[in-house]
């Protein structure tokens, strides 16, 4: 069976987890997440970026030790010795993870139908089609594809911030008018906005030294990425009245028609078809790879382990994405959507967290490059406050996703007893 290649470098590594992070979620949930926390919008960006750095710690840590695709149902097997916990751990990350995607692709049609008066469905999956192509072509390809939009997407926010930086300091910043149950309910929305950083351990069969370079990126991306969430919604929330960004569907266009003028609109409408159009490429490129590492270790039909001769791409696990993506995009429910994908990265994330306690003493003859800093004798301070709080945002999300995610869960177990079990005895 053919290899996938190692041509992955730290550069590429870095710009693929920000590519994921910075895309549809700042530009569309910072008036989601307005209306829910008011003038504190900002601390809530804060507070969801302190459960993705903690979590990327372990992610960080646990990468560094075991370098394999569909990181998290290894973690989780290796902790908790159960491959059918591990197996509706990784079903759980990898459906979510696909609704996540019709989001996005969703949010692109947005754009593209606001631009040129089609039907958004006819955007969305246009998006799909392009992104589908591009990685079937060459995984290069789509990663350097995906830097030059990073790249867009990210000067789109950087203009935001230096264009209204001359607003901060207009409003009070710890005005609390929906108390902190507003402020925990809006990071646990917009927390959508920092998922990205743990997709980078999926690239771990096909990056150069991974055990090196996959912790660096994780760390560098969740940096970059917490310092521009920050400093957009300070220039947001002073450029824009909360009660207004909670009520627009395209929040930074209408700071961007304030801040830069009738052009700014225009401007900001093409840097999100960017934002979101390069989010759809990667997640394409690490779900795919999630599929074939679950198939890889048995968990998964064998035909997902299906490569192409010459680009050495998992084209069949990508094609399955792809059809489930556009499945899901017939939803049209962002809102929603964006719930569901919180619930299952949040309950992920606090599997994650708990896997590196278990290992630390269950197997601690694991070594790797990095380790989580903050210990008090093999127990890690900060994947335990990750656990927790991970744990805790849960509770602020609606019954029915939450409902909903357990029986996505549940239906992954089902699967795994009706008819992988018996065939995975020998692994």
């Amino acid at each position: 069976m053919p290899r996938l290649k190692r041509n992955i470098t730290l550069f590429e590594a870095t710009m693929y987890c920000l590519c994921v992070i910075i895309g549809a979620g700042i530009y569309v949930l910072i008036g989601i997440a307005a209306g829910e926390a008011g003038n504190v919008t900002w601390l809530a960006f804060l507070f969801a970026a302190l459960i993705a750095g903690c979590t990327g710690l372990s992610y960080a840590e646990l990468s560094s030790k075991m370098p394999y695709d569909a990181a998290e149902y290894t973690y989780s097997k290796e902790a908790f010795e159960s491959k059918k916990f591990a197996f509706g751990i990784g079903w759980f990350k990898l459906i979510t993870a696909i609704i996540a995607a019709a989001a996005v692709s969703l949010g692109f049609g947005g754009y593209f139908s606001g631009l040129f008066s089609v039907s958004p469905l006819i955007g969305a999956i246009l998006i799909v089609l392009v992104a589908l192509f591009f990685n079937i072509y060459s995984v290069k390809s789509t990663l350097k594809i995906s830097s030059i939009f990073v790249g867009i997407t990210i000067l789109g926010l950087l203009l935001i911030i230096f264009t209204g930086l001359g607003h901060i300091g207009s409003i009070d910043y710890f005005d609390f008018t929906f108390g902190w149950g507003g402020l925990f309910t809006a990071a646990a929305l917009i927390f959508f906005a920092f998922l990205g950083f743990e997709d980078v351990a999926n690239l771990s069969e096909e990056t150069k030294n991974a055990r090196k370079v996959l912790p660096k990126a994780i760390i560098i991306s969740i940096i970059v990425s917490t310092i521009i969430y920050t400093l957009v919604s300070l220039v947001s929330i002073s450029v824009v009245p909360w009660n207004e960004l909670a009520t627009s569907a395209s929040p930074l266009t209408q700071v961007a028609e304030v801040t830069m003028g009738s052009s700014g609109s225009l401007l900001m409408s093409i840097m999100a078809l960017f934002a979101t159009g390069s989010t759809v490429f990667v997640l394409f490129f690490a779900y795919s790879r999630m599929v074939f590492g679950m198939a890889e270790k048995g968990s998964l039909p064998l035909v997902f382990m299906k490569i192409s001769k010459k680009k050495r791409i998992p084209y069949a696990a990508l094609i399955c994405v792809v059809i489930i993506t556009i499945l899901f995009i017939l939803l049209q429910d962002l809102k929603f959507v964006v719930s569901l994908t919180d619930f299952g990265a949040l309950f992920v994330f606090m599997t994650v967290n708990l896997s590196l306690i278990v290992l630390r003493y269950k197997k601690s003859h694991l070594h790797g490059q990095f380790k989580v800093p903050l210990n008090i004798g093999k127990f890690p301070i900060l994947p335990a406050i990750g656990a927790v709080f991970s744990l805790y945002m849960l509770t602020k999300l609606n019954w029915i996703v939450a409902i909903l995610s357990l029986l996505i869960f549940v239906i992954g177990v089902v699967i795994f007893n009706l008819f992988i079990e018996k065939k995975t005895s020998h692994f």
